[in-house]
């Protein structure tokens, strides 16, 4: 009897010694992949949760003809293949291709801000990766801009949130920084409904230019692959290309209409679009800040992202304009406007 209660006893301290090395060692990769992946949206972003008027500090750097600038960027047509470069610097025209954007955006100011705002150690720590995010992708953000009218502050915001700052394991594997997926071909689509998604491989997946590829990465789905480029600036290139895909307001994956409907410039109402997406957003108007429908133009143009179901998050609008907000990032979509004019 003695023989059999101590067997049993050692089974039982067996079983639970691998319970809680499964679960510890669990605990480890679930860590490991928050940490690669979302740590931000778990731990909070590194922002300030409010909206402001302070982006009408960008109609004073357009001086006294800002309505006119606005429009005449509205106005502008940009040939399709123009080598125009888009950059900052200290002067306005280096030469016939080269527009030189002067920046009120200053990267000092912004973390000098955030400090006298209470962060502690921990949030400045990503406050910096913020900002050296920002100083090294602003440039293709506004040569974006420049060719098809999408603020280079939605854009930077976009890249912030998707790619963790530019550390997400998909952003380092892929310079995908957008989570911009691989679609399915139809073999791809057969096996999901036998339920054979293991069977899964590349092949099954199909791409876009400038893409060259696909990585696995885990998203909605374990089998999940995601677009793979060359460069950053092909990423930021084909992000363009998604968000301009000519659509009617109302149809569901459609973002062009965003661009046109809310302006640079003042605020913006989202009343006519929030009840043309309503029922396949789930959101009314008034669901998306708080009873506001008057908005800066940034978070009219991200509440119309997460109306186009851009993404699923249900913060999502809120996480863009929050980053936009905190980092200033409107100052750089003045900032350009002021250059071409």
């Amino acid at each position: 009897m003695s023989i059999v209660m101590a067997t049993m006893g050692y089974l039982s301290r067996t079983v639970s010694s691998f319970i809680t090395g499964f679960i510890a060692l669990a605990a480890f990769f679930t860590g490991l992949y928050v940490y690669q992946n979302r740590w931000e949206e778990v731990s909070g972003l590194p922002v300030l949760e409010e909206l402001t008027d302070a982006y009408r500090e960008g109609l004073n750097v357009l001086g006294r003809y800002s309505k006119t600038a606005i429009q005449d960027f509205y106005h502008l047509e940009v040939p399709e293949g123009d080598a125009t470069e888009v950059r900052s610097g200290n002067s306005l025209f280096n030469n016939s291709k080269a527009l030189t954007v002067q920046l009120s955006w200053d990267k000092a100011q912004v973390l000098e801000k955030l400090r006298e705002a209470g962060f502690n150690k921990g949030k400045m720590r990503q406050a910096v990766r913020y900002v050296q995010y920002i100083d090294t992708y602003k440039n293709l953000a506004l040569r974006d801009m420049y060719h098809s009218k999408v603020p280079a502050s939605i854009k930077l915001a976009q890249g912030l949130l998707e790619s963790a700052a530019g550390q997400s394991k998909l952003t380092r594997n892929s310079n995908n920084h957008f989570g911009i997926k691989a679609r399915h071909r139809p073999s791809a689509q057969q096996k999901i409904r036998a339920g054979r998604s293991g069977d899964l491989h590349d092949g099954d997946f199909t791409y876009a230019q400038p893409a060259v590829g696909v990585f696995r990465s885990h998203d909605d789905n374990f089998y999940d692959r995601f677009e793979v480029y060359q460069s950053s600036g092909d990423s930021y290139s084909r992000h363009t290309q998604l968000l301009t895909r000519n659509c009617k307001m109302g149809n569901k994956g459609c973002y062009g209409w965003i661009w046109q409907a809310f302006p640079v410039g003042g605020p913006c109402d989202i009343r006519e679009a929030a009840q043309a997406y309503e029922n396949s957003s789930g959101f009314s108007p008034g669901d998306f800040f708080s009873g506001e429908t008057s908005l800066p133009y940034y978070a009219a143009c991200a509440a119309g992202l997460r109306m186009s179901g851009y993404a699923t998050s249900k913060r999502y609008h809120k996480n863009i304009s929050y980053i936009i907000e905190t980092y200033e990032l409107w100052r750089l979509d003045f900032d350009l406007i002021r250059a071409i004019k």
